[in-house]
């Protein structure tokens, strides 16, 4: 088994989109169809959402924001992103079914819609549980050393975090093994990083870098051109108008591009730390 690189990982993405650009394409089509419909939608039903009271709950606020289409709009971007997340796993560990740009809707996406929403609901009661753990490992110690309660406070929060880092890092495989054993494994997705943790951790560090870069990027440019004089043409103007609408086209899709580009890098790199952990024959695909 060749030697695990977190730098060869984390450069699996930029290598899928010099492999694939006509896939990644069509996710950017994807997600500038889904922003741009968002846009929409949300301009056709905010004079709905203005005209009725406004309410405190969460739900609530959605709906004063978005109107009646609020839980429509989930819907549609957690389905976007179920298709497209999917595509970039499939594209790196089964590169053959490049079909429709790999973009399916089928078991692979049903069963990381149902993972997304076990741990979107296992989040609420056990999101707290390291806190809590270390707040009773610290409590025997703060009342015998109530002077030190600052000093342990500050170790506990970072016992906390690193906590929550090596809980992360350790089931952070789970949507890739999922997809790649086409089944919900149980018994394989804690083992599966067994082992593994600095060289996970290392391959998120790079993929944070790479983030970083990117958003230093974009972001002058989002900027930029958000900043355009369009705004100073006539107000009645069609020029105007026109010069608005290409301003809106024109950041809808840098923001799908940045949007595609950063979750591609992302599951391009969980993908092929799978496939150097467990082997190629396991991951499901031939050797490259």
């Amino acid at each position: 088994m060749k030697p695990l690189s977190a730098y060869e990982a984390a450069g699996e993405g930029f290598r899928l989109i010099r492999r694939e650009p006509r896939a990644m394409a069509a996710w950017t089509l994807l997600w500038f169809a889904t922003f741009s419909a968002a846009a929409w939608i949300v301009a056709v039903s905010r004079p709905i959402a203005q005209a009725r009271p406004a309410s405190a709950d969460t739900l609530g606020a959605v709906s004063d924001r978005f109107g009646p289409f609020g839980g429509l709009l989930i819907c549609l971007f957690l389905l976007v992103w179920l298709v497209t997340a999917v595509a970039a796993l499939r594209a790196v560990l089964r590169p053959a079914e490049r079909r429709w740009g790999f973009m399916r809707l089928g078991a692979d996406e049903l069963r990381l819609g149902i993972l997304t929403a076990v741990a979107f609901v296992a989040a609420i009661p056990f999101g707290g549980a390291p806190a809590s753990l270390v707040f009773i490992l610290a409590t025997p110690i703060i009342r015998v050393l109530p002077e030190a309660t600052r000093d342990i406070a500050g170790v506990g929060v970072l016992a906390t975090v690193w906590l929550d880092v090596w809980l992360g890092v350790r089931l952070s495989l789970i949507a890739v093994e999922t997809f790649s054993e086409r089944r919900f494994h149980l018994t394989a997705y804690w083992p599966v990083a067994r082992g593994r943790f600095w060289y996970l951790l290392g391959c998120y560090f790079m993929f944070f870098l790479t983030l970083l870069g990117l958003t230093v990027i974009f972001i002058p440019a989002v900027g930029l051109l958000s900043s355009a004089g369009v705004a100073r043409i006539g107000a009645g103007d069609v020029l105007r108008r026109c010069g608005l609408l290409l301003q809106a086209g024109a950041l809808t899709v840098l923001i799908s591009l940045f949007w595609t580009l950063t979750s591609t890098l992302f599951y391009a790199t969980q993908a092929h730390a799978f496939r150097a952990i467990v082997g190629e024959g396991r991951a499901g695909v031939a050797p490259a």
